[in-house]
């Protein structure tokens, strides 16, 4: 199975998600053709129907879990027969802060098929390289069932701590999702293609950044790996370094650099070793460069860093 984008970004990339709107409805799905200008999670509870992209009809049910992203064009329709009523949850949501007006955009006035010729030219620029495609999850776990609620509950509520609440839980919905795709406890099928470049250049890139982990495992640390991408990627430099800060948000130095100092602050709270032998372990002879270095990272410098997370005096 196909990793999903997101999934596979995570294991990389900070995730600094913003749920927009949350809500729960106990009336049908009935939606003209319409596009996000964000992501939306919808969780069937109760009911049945047909979801329509340009690919076709695709049903969905009770447990059916939709992830939209933005910019695609699509429309529902609920079975009006269903006999055990009608409820759905549903999370507007950014991966991260965005400055947009809107969730969403009617192009049509009624529910069905969806044809290309349909969509916005404005709309096509809204692709997501987090989620390009829509799919369906089918058979939503406890867990998930449980976490949306949670989600929806939360955004309801009012108070101090509610935007932490409610970015805690929504965490822990994608991580839970994430897990699950990954272990193969729940299969995603996708209701459109987009094309976003081809999945071997994200693979490739990922056996790259996994070879960076591995370096700076050793010690000590060397930069030779920095000069050794074309044995894992054969695609152009430009390519390359496009394609590797899309995945992770950095280029390959300032990541190697931050997988360096992550390094250099385990040593500091789980060794006594000395700050110079910290720096030597993560690749630099000079401590007081790799001190500037670990400041504009963490904010404090060695010494201090280890004072304060230790409490020692």
């Amino acid at each position: 199975m196909t990793m999903l984008p997101f999934v596979q970004l995570a294991q990389f990339r900070e995730i600094r998600p913003h749920v927009r709107f949350a809500h729960y409805t106990e009336f049908p799905m009935k939606v003209p053709s319409r596009y996000l200008f964000d992501h939306e999670i919808i969780l069937v509870e109760r009911g049945r129907g047909t979801v329509f992209t340009e690919l076709g009809a695709f049903p969905y049910g009770e447990r059916s879990l939709l992830m939209i992203p933005p910019g695609v064009l699509h429309s529902f329709k609920d079975d009006p027969d269903a006999s055990l009523g009608h409820a759905h949850r549903a999370i507007h949501f950014d991966w991260e802060p965005q400055a947009v007006d809107g969730l969403l955009h009617i192009v049509g006035d009624r529910e069905g098929p969806i044809y290309r010729d349909e969509l916005p030219s404005e709309a096509a620029k809204l692709a997501s390289l987090w989620l390009p495609n829509m799919v369906r999850i089918d058979g939503a776990s406890e867990e998930t069932v449980a976490l949306v609620e949670q989600v929806v509950e939360a955004f309801r509520q009012d108070g101090p701590l509610r935007k932490l609440e409610l970015q805690a839980l929504f965490l822990r919905l994608l991580f839970v999702l994430s897990r699950q795709l990954q272990d193969g406890y729940v299969v995603c099928a996708p209701l459109t293609d987009r094309k976003t470049g081809r999945p071997r250049d994200r693979s490739d890139i990922t056996k790259y950044i996994l070879r960076m982990h591995d370096a700076v495992g050793q010690t000590p640390v060397t930069d030779d790996i920095l000069n050794q991408w074309q044995e894992t990627v054969f695609f152009s430099a430009p390519h390359f370094h496009r394609l590797f800060k899309e995945q992770t948000g950095f280029t390959p130095h300032e990541y190697f650099t931050k997988l360096r100092m992550e390094k250099g602050a385990k040593l500091l709270l789980s060794t006594d070793l000395l700050v110079q032998e910290v720096a030597y372990a993560c690749g630099y002879e000079d401590s007081r460069y790799f001190s500037r270095l670990f400041r504009k990272h963490e904010g404090v410098s060695p010494n201090p860093y280890r004072r304060v997370f230790l409490h020692r005096d």
